[in-house]
């Protein structure tokens, strides 16, 4: 959801996949999103520098990790490139700590770059944390970017398949996957020849991603992944498969947001003047990010209300991932918030921090999502509850977003509490985008707040 970022090192050998990849990543082994999210932000992994084959990066982050690959090919000359791998070869066994936003991958591939052309100065294109979206830019605006290339994830290739497929198809693919059909039964289907050709393609997909996480034996993913191949050529050259690419991470809005708007609150309208360093929210378009992830670190709004000055909020850490449920996958959805806010009480700050898990439904240009939220609230109103949100977002086209949600808790102490939120945001650029609100609150009084302004990214 936050993105890496690496050097490839090309050989003389045409194909690219026998290259060499210069990696910097923090060591673990954690498989919780959230927990690894935490100790990336606050220093809790060891950084460690290598260099590997190519195939093998890919095989991690694309295939294992389903992350989409953007290639950008650098002008840097041999002696330029032989001056960085001497460099790394002599930092291999290093390490340091890794921090999500400054010292992390991006920032050690500036520093790598500038070693292998010390005219370039990347590193001034940062302030304080260094973003792997910001590390593009930066190489553009250094005019060492030549080309550009798009390698799709095998989820998202998965994902192409079944937007071709019937559901008598995707059927068929998930029979195919397993160990219990003979895969001559598909031929009883009455499917389409191309389609035939798609379901025996994407089951090999399949399987060869149960056998990467680790859900299927080597001999067993061998036999089922070479008969399915077999049956595949026997049907001779098709169509391939469209696999669109996906919006280019250096056409997402800039990480940092200033935000200026127009409060019309229960009892004042204030001028409201917000600032967050990084990165991205369920509300802001999806151009160029992964759409149903969020990170929001130390995102600040005040309130400035005739000669009156308040803190709204201060959230400290905000995650989300609403990943949609498919024919293939069923990932879970979550999301997290730890901060202060005014939403329990118009005059007072209550520090809350809430939790939550579910599910979603959709694709990247609509998606719904159902979670279930504990949460605990210290400061004014202390309390514990648990609730429940339910909301929908869709991506227009054109830098366009809308954005609903509702929900409601039951605390402890037997009261309770809606809201219901409604955004729309526009962006002109990656540059800017105007957005506009409405939030309804229901705890012991009804309260309606309405805002409108612009967004300016940097």
């Amino acid at each position: 959801m936050f993105g890496h970022t690496f050097l490839r090192i090309d050989s003389k050998m045409e194909s690219k996949l026998m290259s060499y990849a210069i990696n910097y990543a923090a060591h673990t082994d954690e498989t919780n999103g959230l927990l690894f999210a935490y100790k990336g932000l606050f220093g809790g992994y060891y950084g460690f520098y290598s260099m590997l084959p190519y195939y093998e990066k890919l095989k991690e982050y694309r295939d294992s990790e389903s992350r989409d690959v953007w290639e950008y090919d650098l002008n840097l000359t041999p002696d330029e490139v032989m001056a960085m791998v001497r460099h790394i070869w002599e930092l291999q066994r290093i390490n340091s700590w890794y921090y999500f936003f400054d010292e992390n991958c991006s920032y050690h591939m500036l520093w790598l770059t500038e070693i292998a052309r010390p005219s370039v100065h990347l590193r001034d294109h940062f302030f304080y944390y260094v973003i792997p979206p910001d590390t593009v830019r930066a190489f553009e605006e250094e005019a060492l970017v030549e080309a550009k290339h798009f390698r799709p994830s095998k989820r998202t290739q998965l994902l192409a398949y079944e937007r071709h497929l019937s559901p008598q198809g995707i059927s068929a693919v998930k029979a195919l996957s397993t160990t219990e059909t003979n895969g001559a039964e598909l031929d009883t289907l009455t499917l389409s020849k191309q389609e035939h050709r798609f379901a025996l393609e994407a089951a090999a997909e399949l399987v060869e991603y149960q056998y990467i996480e680790g859900k299927m034996a080597k001999e067993v993913y061998a036999a089922r992944y070479y008969e399915l191949l077999s049956r595949r050529a026997a049907l001779g050259s098709g169509e391939l498969v469209a696999v669109s690419p996906k919006a280019n991470p250096d056409r997402a809005h800039h990480s940092a947001r200033i935000a200026l708007s127009q409060g019309w609150f229960e009892d004042r309208s204030p001028l409201l003047i917000g600032w967050r360093p990084a990165f991205h929210d369920l509300d802001e378009d999806d151009t160029g990010h992964l759409s149903g992830a969020q990170i929001e670190f130390l995102d600040t709004l005040i309130g400035v209300d005739h000669d009156k000055v308040t803190l709204e909020k201060l959230t400290v850490l905000s995650l989300a991932s609403i990943a949609p449920v498919s024919h293939f996958f069923k990932p879970f959805s979550w999301r997290m918030k730890s901060g202060w806010d005014r939403e329990y009480g118009g005059d007072r700050l209550s520090f809350v921090t809430r939790v939550g898990a579910g599910a979603s439904l959709g694709d990247e240009g609509m998606y719904g999502y159902v979670l279930s939220e504990p949460e605990v609230r210290f400061g004014f109103n202390a309390d514990v509850g648990l609730g429940f949100s339910a909301g929908a977002a869709i991506n227009w086209g054109n830098r366009m977003k809308s954005h609903i949600e509702a929900g409601h808790i039951f605390y402890l102490d037997g009261s309770d509490r809606s809201r219901v939120m409604v955004s729309q945001g526009w962006q002109w650029s990656p540059l800017g985008g105007v957005q506009c609100s409405y939030e309804g609150i229901d705890q012991d009084y009804r309260e309606d707040r309405f805002k409108l302004g612009v967004n300016l990214y940097f």
